[in-house]
């Protein structure tokens, strides 16, 4: 009869492991613990529907490949001198871009957006303030922006050299959770209190490994 071996957790048979060696019976002990066929149970339990460990094991690779993505894209983003993100404050370009979005800009004749023309998205300075309207004209190094949700263009004058970058993409409504995170309560929700769950299952262990010790000190002994 297959047991799992409660120190390396792997699956044997016999009375001692054949992984780590550990003795699986006791001195007076006929057969396995309760321990053990609790645990060994359980497993077969698992073990026994192939169907079941295909479809998890794939949807953890297809999960695990797509979080590897996403943190690739923004750490390239957060490298890449050329490209920004900026979280989106009014609704002047509804329904395009929403209040609360984020949206990624790369540079001016980057290789996905090309040169800047009419009905270009693009965010430029004016002052310490940055804004993220469409083109409408262009005169020379002179560029005509008007909000999506507005009827008149911006009644200043935009350059060339005002560009701060060329609308790529959206994650929609991401801003508002970054904002909440930015709060006092948002700072316990996503970070002090995920971080005391931490700790919650760290001291678990321990106690969970402490007991364990004790068990193996019984085990030799010949009490279980």
């Amino acid at each position: 009869m297959s047991v799992i071996c409660p120190n390396c957790e792997q699956e044997t048979h016999g009375n001692d492991c054949q992984w780590c060696h550990y003795p699986l019976i006791g001195k007076k002990a006929g057969k396995p613990s309760s321990i053990q066929l609790a645990t060994a149970t359980k497993t077969d339990d698992v073990d026994s529907d192939p169907k079941r460990f295909s479809v998890k094991k794939t949807l953890s690779w297809v999960v695990s490949g797509l979080l590897v993505a996403v943190i690739g894209f923004f750490g390239f983003i957060y490298l890449s001198p050329n490209h920004n993100v900026y979280m989106v404050r009014s609704e002047s370009m509804k329904p395009a871009i929403k209040l609360g979005d984020i949206i990624i800009t790369g540079p001016m004749g980057g290789s996905l957006h090309g040169e800047i023309k009419p009905d270009t998205i693009i965010t430029y300075e004016r002052g310490k303030e940055l804004i993220t309207h469409r083109v409408v004209s262009i005169d020379g190094d002179v560029l005509v922006t008007r909000g999506d949700n507005t009827e008149e263009p911006d009644p200043w004058k935009v350059t060339m050299s005002d560009v701060q970058g060329v609308y790529m993409l959206k994650i929609p409504f991401v801003g508002y959770a970054l904002s909440f995170i930015q709060s006092r309560v948002g700072w316990f929700v996503a970070i002090i209190l995920p971080a005391a769950v931490l700790v919650g299952l760290m001291v678990k262990e321990i106690i969970k490994e402490a007991f364990r010790e004790d068990y193996d000190v019984a085990l030799e002994q010949g009490k279980v």
